[in-house]
């Protein structure tokens, strides 16, 4: 049976009106969805098309030198960023930007990607930009949109001692360290970061926390002015750091040590304290830590004396004679008769067909244990060496803190090399290596390597008879208000265990390097100051011999212990002692 015309027209009716509420609904659902669910997500990014929120970089902390003058500090400095819509929706101010910049638009891409932190951040693409540049830009900022300027600070170094190791510089982050730091949502692309040294150890105190201030902008991108409505966040300064580094000892050193390659670290051998701390030849703190061009840096790399080479605790050398005391006292400790032996040296020592030479080729004649420290006697330590042994000497170099870090507080150090068996037996073989080895060891020869700073720290575990300091150079961390946030407690142990009779033999022994007329370090001697110390001159397979002088003094007015290394210098009595002596009478003359 048919249906009427009037009952299909019905349904057709129905059918309609139903799509359209249907279709209503999506249209409301989605109106909500935009309006209600996604309304802080759009409202954003209309905020951003007319208000602009300006990142305020903090100061880094200031650095200053145990008598508080300022090491490093911030200065001010223009930096040109841009927002990336708004100069892809203009590409010409890209033109623009470049002639001003003298730099490639391709050049300003690769930044903009670098620093990118979304379309409508500016991301930095020019620092430390000229002022007759910025001039420039804000004679043609109607023709540079989505191009910014803003003031950051910056590392300023006013402070006339060469510390550019132990300082360390800043540059711009790179993803690697935004990795690094993903944890701490301060850092973004652009920023400054410490790289080396104490810059980059105490990071975390030193570096700010910025600020933003809000600026309005019209359809054109161009910056109108502040908007009231919207409160500043101001900027949070780093934390200070004040060093242990005194300044007149720091230039006596400098002076002293001149152009020549080495390192001179002298510290307060009671507290750890790093009093002088001189790396030569060092390198220009301005240079690196703005953009570097890479022929300055190509430079730099490829200089042959290594500017950028940290020697005070990277560079590893043989220690030579300094560590004739370790062995010294090892015998002193486990052979009743140490001190009345002697050896008669007629300038070498004869091992199987080879010939160990002594340095006095007429030899020392007839010694003891405390002439041959004095004298630096090779032949009675080739002789002792035979009786103390291999793993004995590391056992004691060891607890030197020798073969270790000595976690002073800047990056990279290095840990040397204490030769034993085991290293021995890797290196050579199982029985392929002879006592000639342990003749090269004892004289701080073959494959035993120390850097500078853990020959100043072995002569300061010896003026302390045993009682290790931990070296460091910060003393407090202050805040801007004059908190004190973090002060140094002094960390010591016992390292090394010996009997009193022991500490001042060994003492008696370094008094006479320097103050007995057969002492190798008699150039170090002082008026009314006495002075202890060794000598130490390090074979060099690719030149002269390096120059080595360590000691101490235990005057209660100077509580010093120091290492002194001379590239290529070559005898540490003729070189090494008379250059810690200028310094020595520098300090003696400040006090008259």
């Amino acid at each position: 049976m048919l249906q009427g015309k009037n009952i299909v027209d019905g349904w057709r009716s129905l059918f309609i009106h139903g799509l359209l509420a249907l279709l209503f609904l999506v249209l409301m659902g989605r109106y909500y969805y935009l309006m209600i669910v996604l309304h802080e997500k759009y409202a954003e990014k209309a905020t951003a098309n007319h208000i602009r929120a300006v990142p305020v970089l903090a100061s880094r902390g200031i650095i200053y030198d145990r008598d508080g003058n300022i090491l490093v500090d911030n200065a001010p400095s223009y930096t040109i960023s841009v927002i990336p819509k708004e100069i892809k929706d203009h590409p010409e101010s890209l033109n623009r930007l470049s002639n001003i910049m003298g730099i490639s638009v391709e050049e300003i891409n690769r930044r903009i990607l670098k620093n990118r932190r979304g379309s409508f951040a500016p991301a930095k693409v020019y620092s430390r930009v000229p002022f007759e540049k910025i001039s420039h830009l804000q004679e043609h900022r109607l023709e540079l949109i989505g191009v910014t300027y803003s003031i950051e600070p910056i590392r300023s170094y006013i402070s006339e001692l060469d510390l550019s190791h132990a300082l360390g510089y800043t540059r711009e982050i790179n993803r690697d360290d935004l990795d690094r730091f993903k944890k701490d949502l301060d850092y973004q692309p652009g920023d400054q970061v410490g790289w080396k040294g104490l810059e980059k150890y105490y990071e975390p105190v030193l570096h700010g926390k910025r600020g933003f201030r809000y600026i309005e902008v019209n359809a054109l991108g161009q910056e109108m002015g502040d908007v009231d409505s919207h409160t500043p966040i101001i900027p949070i300064p780093g934390h200070d750091i004040f060093l242990s580094i005194d300044p007149f000892i720091q230039a006596a050193a400098e002076r002293a040590l001149a152009d020549s390659s080495g390192s001179v670290i002298i510290l307060n051998h009671r507290t750890g304290e790093i009093l002088a701390y001189t790396s030569r030849p060092g390198y220009d703190l301005e240079m690196l830590s703005g953009r570097i061009s890479s022929k300055d840096w190509n430079a730099l790399i490829q200089d042959p004396r290594k500017p950028l080479y940290d020697r005070g605790i990277q560079g590893l050398y043989p220690a030579g004679s300094t560590l004739k005391p370790l062995a010294a006292l090892y015998s002193l400790e486990n052979h009743s008769n140490a001190r009345e032996r002697t050896y008669t040296c007629r300038g070498s020592y004869r091992l199987g067909n080879r010939s160990f030479g002594c340095w006095k080729k007429g030899g020392h004649g007839k010694v003891n244990l405390h002439e041959a420290i004095q004298q630096s006697c090779n032949v009675y330590f080739f002789n002792l060496i035979q009786d103390i042994g291999l793993e004995g000497w590391a056992y004691m170099a060891r607890a030197f803190g020798l073969g270790q870090v000595t976690h002073i507080d800047i990056p990279g150090e290095n840990k040397g090399l204490v030769p034993d068996t085991r290293f021995m037996n890797r290196k050579y073989g199982v029985r392929k290596w002879t006592r000639g080895n342990l003749l090269n060891i004892v004289v701080g020869q073959g494959d035993v390597l120390v850097t500078p700073l853990q020959l100043a720290q072995f002569a300061a575990i010896l003026a302390q008879k045993g009682v290790r300091h931990e070296p460091h150079f910060v003393q407090q961390v202050v805040a801007k208000n004059g908190e004190i946030i973090q002060k140094y407690e002094p960390r010591s142990e016992l390292s090394v265990s010996a009997s009193e009779k022991s500490w001042e033999f060994i003492h008696q022994a370094m008094w006479a390097v320097v103050n007995s007329p057969k002492g190798t370090a008699k150039a170090a001697r002082q008026r009314n100051w006495d002075i202890y110390g060794k000598t130490g001159t390090a074979q060099n397979p690719h030149g002269e011999d390096h120059a080595w002088f360590i000691g101490f003094s235990l005057d209660d007015r100077y509580p010093y212990a120091w290492a002194v290394l001379l590239e290529n210098g070559g005898g540490g009595g003729g070189k090494a002692a008379p250059l810690i002596a200028k310094v020595l009478r520098d300090i003696a003359r400040k006090d008259l």
